[in-house]
């Protein structure tokens, strides 16, 4: 055996290690959450939503918002735009649900970097209750959501919630892979870094906050300039002695009919954010990764490894998803993992070359921390000369 491919079969056998005992972790946590009492607590809840354009299936997502089983519940919606065809939906879906304490708030505070959170910080004024959720638009959630995660806050120390993610309702290629990805890096692998590390990848999808907690450190202040705002956010919390805590509940982002484009265009930008914020942790991604490491071996005189490296990996990421989604994924989509695998093995090294990226129109040069350098916009969407069309 040389020593290259010696080399090649240690770095793949890590690989599938650390994949295997991921999945020892997280089927362990999740049956010690579900045989664990939820302890007694109640508090009311103001869920913020930004929003910009249709998404896929946003009427939908919107609705389960309203269906929500929690009282006292308010919903704040906002966007940037008074044109913007989201708000009509908001609006259809308020005048059917009369009971709901809904809010529209129009405009945003376009001095910050990060379009979101200058629109979070027109929203947050409004919010009147002590447990304020930032959830992005593409969010699904189950009626009883709100209980469901609301116990971990029976802990005062407690200042922020977050929910491992799973992507749901892919129609398109694209769309699986990027549901596949979601569902394995922010669910399945985010949960065993915190069990094994007490390492909190936060993400916005289902992000809870306590109000006294954001008011500490100056709300949304800290993270206007920054592309990944949830992670930042709750280092900022952290920092000021507030604990921060895993739900059990994974919250469902839908992805349904994504292009290549858009799937490359959001690769690009997440991993050069994450690589210019913990770029120690980065070069691990690496190693969460088996299938290319596994297809190397096709190389060597150790070819008949990979196949079977190859199947280890995929029924894992097959059973977490199944356990996570809570239903099994389509043969079609499962047989997308090792193409997936090496898209964003490739994307890991294409980050290094990406100096700009584009987010909601406007472009911008990341620089050291994640941080957002406006650069001269893209044109604007007209969403009101698109409806005269």
């Amino acid at each position: 055996m040389t020593l290259a491919t010696a080399c090649v079969v240690t770095v793949a056998a890590a690989s599938s290690g650390l994949y295997a005992l991921a999945w020892i972790l997280v089927h362990a946590w999740s049956a010690w959450h579900r045989r664990r009492p939820r302890p007694e607590f109640t508090a009311g809840v103001s869920v913020l939503k930004p929003l910009c354009g249709a998404d896929d299936e946003l009427e939908r997502n919107l609705l389960s918002f309203f269906r929500l089983e929690h009282e006292p519940l308010q919903l704040v919606f906002g966007a940037a735009d008074p044109a913007d065809p989201a708000l009509d939906i908001v609006r259809r879906l308020a005048a059917r649900h009369p009971h709901r304490d809904v809010l529209v708030v129009v405009g945003a505070d376009e001095s910050a970097a990060s379009p979101k959170v200058g629109l979070l910080e027109a929203l947050l004024p409004h919010a009147s209750h002590g447990i304020v959720l930032l959830s992005d638009s593409n969010v699904r959630v189950v009626p009883d959501a709100v209980a469901r995660v609301l116990p971990c806050f029976a802990d005062p120390r407690v200042g922020m919630v977050h929910q491992p993610v799973v992507g749901i309702g892919e129609r398109t290629l694209p769309a699986a892979i990027e549901n596949l990805h979601y569902t394995e890096f922010a669910g399945f692998l985010s949960i065993a870094a915190t069990v094994l590390s007490g390492q909190h990848a936060v993400n916005a999808k289902g992000q809870w906050v306590r109000r006294a907690a954001l008011a500490e450190v100056g709300d949304f202040a800290g993270v206007r300039d920054h592309g990944a705002d949830d992670y930042v956010l709750s280092r900022l919390v952290l920092a000021r002695g507030w604990r921060l805590r895993l739900a059990a509940e994974p919250v469902r982002t839908v992805q349904a009919t994504w292009s290549w484009r858009q799937l490359a265009q959001r690769h690009l930008r997440h991993s050069s954010l994450r690589r210019r914020m913990v770029p120690w942790a980065y070069p691990l991604e690496l190693l969460l990764n088996p299938v290319p490491w596994a297809l190397a071996l096709l190389a060597t005189d150790l070819a008949w490894l990979a196949a079977p490296l190859v199947a280890v990996k995929m029924a894992i990421e097959i059973s977490a998803a199944g356990l996570l989604r809570g239903r099994s994924l389509a043969w079609r989509h499962a047989a997308a993992i090792p193409l997936k695998d090496l898209l964003y093995f490739t994307g890991w090294f294409a980050s290094f070359a990406v100096r700009t990226v584009v987010w909601r129109g406007k472009a911008y040069a990341i620089g050291p921390g994640g941080r957002l350098a406006p650069l001269e916009s893209a044109p604007a969407v007209d969403f009101a000369a698109r409806r005269a069309a």
